[in-house]
C-alpha cells in the first residue's frame, strides 16, 4: 500500500512538473483550442501608474459690485493653475457649496443671467496674459449646492493656465455684505489638449 502511495505521489509530482514546462513554453505560442478540449491560456494586463498633480490656490478673495462699468462685476486675483503631471489632464467643477446667509432677500442665478435681487459667479478662463474679463462670453457658471460637471480648464502635460472669479449681480443686491463660495475641484485624465 506505501509502494502505491509513493508511486501516485511521485506520478502526480511529475504530472504537476510537466505542466509547468509546458505552460511556460506555450506563454508565446498561439494554437486553436477545439470546442470540447482544454487548454491554457495566459492573460497579461499592465498597470499605468499615474499620479495626478495640479498646482491651484485654496481660497481665492474677490469683490464684487455695481459700479464696475464693465458687463463683468468681479474683481478677483488672476487664478495660476499648474498641471505637474505628464499627462493632459482637465480641471472640473463637481459641487459649488454657496452660502448667502448674510444676504436676505438675494438668490442666486446657475445662468449668469440675474434679476434684481440675484447674484451669479463662475470662472473665466484667461483671454490674454494677466488682464481681467471685461465681457462674460465664455464664463463657466456655478451651480449652488447641487452637482454639476463644470469644465473651467485644460491644462496640457507639465502646463501653467489661468483662469478668473467672474461674476454680476441684480441693482438690488447690497454691495456691502459678504457670502461664500466653495468649488470642489475634480482633476482628471483628458484626451483632449489646448
Amino acid at each position: 500500500m506505501k509502494k502505491k502511495s509513493l508511486f501516485l505521489q511521485l506520478t502526480l509530482a511529475a504530472s504537476l512538473l510537466f505542466s509547468t514546462v509546458t505552460y511556460a513554453a506555450e506563454v508565446t505560442s498561439t494554437r486553436d483550442i477545439p470546442v470540447g478540449s482544454s487548454g491554457q491560456m495566459e492573460m497579461v494586463g499592465t498597470i499605468e501608474p499615474t499620479i495626478y498633480s495640479v498646482t491651484m490656490p485654496t481660497f481665492v478673495p474677490f469683490n464684487i459690485s455695481n459700479s464696475l462699468s464693465t458687463q463683468n462685476k468681479v474683481i478677483s486675483p488672476r487664478i495660476n493653475v499648474k498641471n505637474n503631471s505628464n499627462i493632459p489632464v482637465q480641471v472640473d467643477v463637481a459641487y459649488t457649496n454657496v452660502n448667502l446667509d448674510k444676504m436676505p432677500n438675494v438668490d442666486w442665478s446657475n445662468t449668469g443671467t440675474v434679476n434684481a435681487n440675484q447674484i451669479a459667479i463662475g470662472f473665466k478662463q484667461e483671454d490674454v496674459e494677466g488682464e481681467m474679463p471685461v465681457d462674460l462670453s465664455h464664463a463657466r457658471w456655478l451651480h449652488a449646492n447641487e452637482a454639476q460637471d463644470l469644465n473651467v480648464l485644460i491644462l496640457d502635460a507639465n502646463k501653467e493656465g489661468a483662469m478668473y472669479v467672474v461674476g454680476t449681480l441684480g441693482q438690488d443686491v447690497s454691495e456691502s455684505a459678504t457670502f461664500n463660495v466653495t468649488p470642489t475641484f475634480v482633476v482628471t485624465k483628458t484626451s483632449i489638449t489646448q
